[in-house]
């Protein structure tokens, strides 16, 4: 079995190097309530970090209310802190819900979740729909049961259409006719009714909001009458991003001014992401295998298409889509501005965090990939800005991701036969009545080596093909988990 276990190990560390070996390798006395305190709080920048401060102030008090955008605004105050692991939705998923717990830890006014909007609505995070215990005691993962058709499932997060009321009638009809149990139908009706159907997440414009305002309200249903916590403040990172490279575009001295608009800096960074996850991959000619470059284009549905750059002359370049060639953006200001702010434009998860973390300093505490892309997307924009002779601006880009995401401290026992002991999701918390300050306190003094063991089963469920996992993973690296509803 221990060799079992260290073959898992072996295929987790080829994909999550950074992650595992930071979790396994921390001193077994260290708790998550020390490590929360541990996440650092901002970074030397090349900008000044007021403006993100504003704009998520002035998000925030319009979605939720002045108050909270007060409280987030103190709360960036005293430490330049967001979780950037979350794919935008309702964080009923252990992975996202957990991580919001761990940074909650350490938050005195608000919880900054600046969550990715830039991914289809099939994500795991499954905003489409409620995510229950898994079916199945060989299985790690969470049953998707649909509530909200509406839209195309392919959409991103941050350009799907609204739901509406009738879309919530139709799916509490559709419930009574799931195949689940009682109880499960119960606490599900519950979360419909008080969370999907509350006005404040109706009344919202975009889907990307009602996601918004949905997980802040799930999150307040969290809490026993015992426990007080600090408002959750989801705000969709791309959606902010977008105005942030728009403004960006006004001065020659901003990061994002000199990626977009200087060719040589543009043409090196091309070549310099390329391969590191969660940017974009090309092959010898150029042509665009993964991702996109700088931006995702939005179609009529909301769908995105990848990015390749063209360049004909300095003077005439453009971004190209794959499978539209006729869908086409001079990288030029003024075309780059007008498409953002009609919505045909989305930054890339690279873009957000060159304007965030890399331009204005914010501390991006990520999940078990951020670990490792984060600093290598800097390191290689470090490269490519020296090899424009950029060195002064290089050496103030200095970023270290903490790992937010990963630790599954908090277990829930199995609702009926078919669900086995798993990681707690927002379903499981409301199923047993909350989480009580002797829980809180509980999590809070967990070990982080535990909580991260108890994470692995899913972990590698998740990322190892399932062509590739060997035979008796799941009891090979199945730990209990420190604290258990």
């Amino acid at each position: 079995m221990n060799t079992l276990r260290s073959a898992c190990l072996e295929q987790l560390k080829t994909a999550i190097p950074g992650a595992l070996s930071y979790a396994l390798s921390r001193d077994e006395s260290l708790c998550l309530a020390d490590y929360a305190a541990m996440l650092p709080g901002g970074f030397a920048a090349l900008q000044d970090g007021q403006d993100l401060l504003d704009l998520a102030t002035a998000e925030a008090s319009r979605l939720f209310t002045p108050a909270v955008g007060a409280a987030l605004r103190r709360q960036w105050e005293e430490r330049f802190l967001a979780l950037t692991a979350n794919h935008l939705g309702v964080d009923h998923h252990p992975e996202f819900l957990q991580g919001n717990l761990l940074l909650a830890l350490d938050c005195s006014h608000a919880v900054p979740l600046l969550a990715c909007g830039g991914v289809t609505c099939n994500n795991m995070a499954w905003p489409r729909g409620l995510l229950l215990p898994p079916r199945s005691a060989d299985s790690t993962l969470p049953h998707r049961l649909p509530i909200l058709p509406v839209g195309d499932r392919h959409a991103f997060v941050s350009a799907q259409i609204p739901f509406g009321p009738e879309h919530l009638r139709n799916a509490l009809n559709k419930l009574e006719r799931e195949k689940i149990t009682e109880r499960e139908r119960s606490v599900a009706a519950s979360v419909l009714n008080c969370v999907y159907t509350h006005p404040n997440v109706l009344i919202q414009k975009s889907f990307r909001d009602q996601m918004a305002v949905a997980n802040a309200l799930l999150w307040q249903h969290l809490a026993a009458p015992d426990l007080r916590l600090p408002p959750l403040v989801c705000l969709d990172l791309q959606h902010l991003c977008a105005r942030l490279v728009a403004k960006d575009l006004q001065s020659p001295n901003s990061l994002a001014y000199r990626l977009l608009l200087e060719p040589v800096l543009t043409e090196a960074i091309w070549h310099q992401l390329n391969g590191v996850r969660a940017c974009w991959t090309i092959d010898t000619t150029g042509q665009l295998l993964r991702g996109s470059f700088l931006f995702w284009a939005l179609d009529e549905k909301g769908r995105g298409l990848a990015l390749r750059m063209e360049e004909r002359s300095p003077s005439d370049r453009t971004l190209v889509a794959v499978q539209r060639p006729e869908t086409r953006f001079a990288l030029e200001a003024r075309s780059l501005q007008d498409a953002l702010n009609q919505g045909l434009l989305l930054p890339t998860l690279y873009l957000s965090f060159a304007v965030t973390a890399m331009a204005r300093g914010l501390a991006c505490a990520g999940g078990v990939f951020q670990y490792d892309y984060l600093p290598l997307m800097a390191e290689h924009t470090i490269s490519a800005l020296r090899q424009c002779h950029e060195h002064a601006i290089a050496d103030r880009i200095g970023i270290v991701s903490p790992l937010g995401t990963g630790f599954h401290a908090l277990h829930a026992r199995a609702w009926h036969a078919d669900s086995p002991l798993h990681a707690a999701g927002a379903l499981d918390i409301l199923h047993n009545g909350g989480l009580t300050a002797k829980t809180w306190e509980n999590i809070a003094q967990a070990k982080v080596y535990a909580a991260f063991e108890a994470s692995l089963p899913f972990q590698y469920e998740d990322i190892i093909p399932q062509a590739e996992r060997l035979p008796g993973w799941l009891d090979a690296l199945r730990r209990p988990a420190p604290c258990l509803l």
